[in-house]
């Protein structure tokens, strides 16, 4: 499987050929990407595509650990942001399988850490990514 760069690079003459990509680690790994920083509503034909937690701003926190009731940290498997995370991942990545969501959050540097795992389907090899982000 193949697919192409995100963002797309304008800057070479042949467009097809500067954001092809033949790594579908790569592609994957971008395509999360997006999702983790796009905030749930900006993709008009499908609402849940994107990120609930990147919705939330940080003075909305009820607690050290919660915003908007929900907790920020936790695996995928319990009612939190990183459920949400795998669900939306589980939706538009087809490509991954067998995900699981980590999320940990440090209050002091108003900092979320992901950690995305899974199995590439084609492949079935093990995968991995960490993704950090500062919330408001």
């Amino acid at each position: 499987m193949s697919g192409f760069n995100i963002p797309l690079d304008f800057t070479k003459k042949s467009l097809y050929n500067s954001n092809f990509q033949h790594d579908d680690e790569t592609s994957i790994a971008t395509f999360i990407e997006l999702l983790v920083t796009s905030p749930n509503g900006v993709f008009k034909p499908d609402a849940q595509f994107g990120f609930s937690l990147k919705n939330c701003r940080f003075e909305n926190a009820n607690s050290e650990d919660k915003i908007h009731g929900k907790k920020i940290g936790g695996k995928s498997i319990n009612p939190n942001y990183a459920k949400d995370l795998n669900e939306v991942i589980k939706k538009f990545e087809p490509r991954l399988i067998n995900t699981e969501v980590n999320i940990t959050f440090s209050k002091d540097n108003s900092e979320v850490s992901i950690s995305i795992s899974g199995i590439l389907e084609e492949t079935k090899k093990a995968y991995k990514q960490d993704i950090k982000f500062h919330i408001w």
